[in-house]
């Protein structure tokens, strides 16, 4: 079985590191108005929006520094520096503080607002290009990132504001959602194992992790929902909505935070949650990871699968030492490489219930979940 998975994994790490990150590094750059495109067609040629979003630069700025540490190539280690020249040239609020979540083609300001999600993977980002390319001037940004999420996101009650006016204001009081507070604590994870020692650090991941374990996680069901009101009660219309793809980062994280800490607290409860995972959203009958469950009626709720989901199952698995889940292993890979991801690098970004394409477009934020992926599949063969 490992033969056969460690086969899958360097199947799919060449598939991406040879055509999909190439295809994105010759097609992905706006050559006319600078920055990077959000979706692509399979030709190359780009599906564009008239804007540009600073998450999706963060990822990218994420990817390329890694891939060039990995593979030494100046392509990419060039591509990773004109992103984050971008970036800090354009979405930096000048004048208050923090970063813009989207900007038009021109340089003007499309939307003011400053977003925790967007910050999250700008730290996540940041920590990246500086720790895979010795960039030390991205230590400057990291900490102003920081210092807006420690004194202007933060919440009385261990959250962050999802969302905030151009002044500051929160923009979304009433509610408490966990995806953001996800991806804040991966960026931090990053910088503490890089600075295992620094307070501030140290700081905001136990914050965060107690923030999870009390108030996200609905302990007597084992389940994540999305979205919480300010008491963290699940009364949004939207509160009966689980993704099991989260399940599967969480597990993930949390695993993560073991190595970190070198402990074994969280060894039962990333199982738990993964297994969760499994049950509300693996097809059985297609195969594939389903988008949404209904935790309150006990159903599937969006029957699609896109492609991050699974990408992320793989990740988990690649954690979770089981002889069942090495059979689930590689099974995932195989959809990957069958379905998703083509000989040519391109991929295909969401199908429904029984494998009917239904987006053929390709949009760039997907590469970063690859990437993860793929380097968690390393990481896993050197465990071996």
């Amino acid at each position: 079985m490992n033969d056969i998975i460690t086969s899958l994994s360097d199947a799919f790490r060449d598939r991406f590191s040879e055509e999909t990150l190439m295809f994105f590094a010759e097609n992905g750059w706006d050559e006319q108005y600078g920055g990077l495109f959000e979706i692509l067609e399979a030709n190359g040629e780009s599906k564009d929006i008239p804007f540009r979003r600073v998450m999706v630069h963060a990822r990218q700025l994420f990817v390329f520094s890694r891939w060039a540490k990995l593979t030494g190539n100046d392509h990419f280690i060039a591509n990773a520096d004109k992103i984050f020249n971008f970036m800090t040239s354009a979405f930096w609020d000048l004048k208050n503080g923090g970063w813009f979540s989207k900007v038009n083609l021109d340089g003007s300001v499309k939307d003011q607002k400053k977003d925790l999600y967007a910050h999250a993977f700008i730290l996540f980002g940041l920590a990246n290009y500086k720790s895979s390319l010795n960039r030390k001037t991205a230590q400057t940004w990291i900490d102003k990132t920081l210092t807006i999420v420690e004194y202007r996101f933060s919440r009385e009650d261990g959250s962050f504001r999802q969302e905030l006016s151009p002044g500051f204001e929160d923009l979304s009081p009433m509610i408490r959602s966990q995806n953001p507070h996800m991806h804040l604590l991966e960026a931090m994870l990053y910088l503490l194992e890089n600075d295992r020692h620094n307070p501030r650090y140290l700081t905001l991941v136990n914050r965060l992790l107690n923030l999870f374990e009390n108030k996200i996680l609905d302990n007597e069901n084992k389940l994540i929902r999305e979205h919480l009101d300010q008491n963290f009660e699940p009364r949004l219309v939207n509160s009966f909505i689980v993704e099991p793809g989260h399940h599967y980062e969480w597990a993930w994280l949390l695993n993560w935070s073991d190595k970190i800490y070198k402990s074994k607290k969280y060894g039962a409860l990333t199982k738990t949650l993964f297994n969760k995972g499994w049950r509300i959203g693996w097809d059985s009958k297609n195969g594939g990871v389903f988008d949404e469950f209904d935790c309150e009626n006990n159903q599937v709720f969006l029957s699609t699968k896109r492609l991050w989901p699974l990408l992320e199952l793989i990740k988990a698995l690649s954690v979770i030492s089981s002889n069942f889940h090495g059979d689930n292993l590689s099974l995932a890979l195989e959809i990957i490489l069958e379905r998703y991801i083509k000989p040519d690098g391109t991929w295909i970004e969401r199908f429904d219930q029984n494998w009917a394409v239904i987006d053929k477009t390709m949009p760039t934020s997907s590469i970063y979940h690859m990437a993860m992926t793929i380097l968690e599949l390393e990481a896993r063969k050197l465990k071996k």
